[in-house]
């Protein structure tokens, strides 16, 4: 587990109050934030407006995502079905499916596993892991956006219908739909 703090699902408050135990000024903290949710950054090095020293200290002390690409796969059409390890070493599934009309939609996951049990279902036979919080919920979209903006396409579709039963994880997928 890292102790890496995530700032794509950190709150501008949060980001903010972050900072300032940094030592660091509030605009620097509005400064990611627009990189990361404006701007599209992937990384410390790309956020130029930024202080060398600043984001030196963001490489040692932070992350952009705790979401690490343990598998992905590629159907013909471009779907792309990804599985992610989380932090704590949980595995989630993402899928991102582009249609030939435009839109693009992520499939996103709630929860580790899933404790409803249904026996047609590969997640409900796994069980439940654990439920995920906004920012790992959160992060999901945003590495879908982080991945198609380059190509100048726009997320423009969520559905929570991956892994687990987001009303079991009513508060955390609240907050993180909030930041969409």
């Amino acid at each position: 587990m890292t102790d890496k703090t995530d700032l794509v699902g950190l709150p501008l408050a949060d980001l903010e109050a972050l900072f300032a135990s940094w030592g660091e000024k509030r605009f620097r903290a509005k400064q990611v934030h627009k990189w990361l949710h404006e701007r599209g950054a992937t990384s410390f090095d790309a956020m130029t407006d930024l202080p060398k020293a600043l984001r030196e200290r963001l490489e040692q002390e932070a992350t952009l995502t705790g979401l690490a690409v343990a598998r992905e796969q590629t159907s013909r059409d471009g779907t792309v079905k990804r599985l992610y390890r989380l932090a704590d070493g949980q595995l989630v599934e993402t899928v991102l499916m582009p249609y030939k009309d435009g839109r693009r939609t992520a499939c996103i996951s709630s929860q580790a596993g899933c404790a409803m049990g249904c026996v047609f279902c590969a997640t409900g036979q796994m069980g439940f892991k654990r439920h995920l919080t906004a920012a790992e919920i959160f992060g999901q979209v945003w590495r879908a956006h982080a991945e198609w903006r380059p190509r100048g396409e726009r997320l423009s579709h969520v559905v929570l219908m991956a892994m687990g039963e987001a009303l079991h994880n009513y508060r955390p997928v609240l907050e993180a739909v909030r930041r969409l």
